[in-house]
């Protein structure tokens, strides 16, 4: 099985059976897309909630960038956006600062996915602490584990 560890503003989507691993997600997003009835899976490192950025350098740091590059590449593969399951991890507060990077982050993905009709399977957001989201495109499952405790959870 193909394994993949996104970096920050990394979009990746696979045809064959992968793992997707986003580490030490703070205030960024980890987003895991499945297709269950074609078998297209995919994951981005979100790192910022707007778009008020140039892309340049072909990552895709906001929401909306990230959004759209996943479900253009679920589309060529064949899927519709009526098949796909979403599961998110990250959007913690973990610096001390009035733009809760972390919480918009998480609004704006739920929102993203909302408008898309794409339906939120499962979400392990916000808190004050960092974590590694790992998802299996076999078996469906998101397994979190946050640094600071080494709690592990099964979505």
């Amino acid at each position: 099985m193909t394994e993949y560890k996104l970096n920050i503003g990394e979009v990746v989507v696979s045809k064959q059976p992968a793992v997707y691993t986003c580490m030490g997600l703070g205030s960024c997003v980890g987003l895991f897309l499945q297709d269950r009835q074609t078998g297209v899976s995919g994951g981005a490192h979100i790192f910022l909630p707007n778009a008020n950025h140039t892309l340049t350098d072909g990552f895709h740091y906001s929401v909306a960038s990230a959004m759209d590059e996943l479900l253009k590449q679920f589309q060529e593969h064949g899927s519709s956006l009526q098949n796909l399951r979403a599961k998110i991890s990250g959007g913690a507060s973990v610096l001390a600062n009035v733009y809760d990077t972390g919480t918009g982050n998480v609004n704006r993905v739920k929102e993203a996915l909302v408008a898309k009709r794409v339906y939120i399977a499962a979400a392990d957001v916000g808190g004050k602490h960092c974590r590694t989201a790992r998802f299996c495109s076999r078996s469906g499952e998101m397994t979190i584990v946050y640094r600071e405790t080494q709690e592990c959870k099964i979505y």
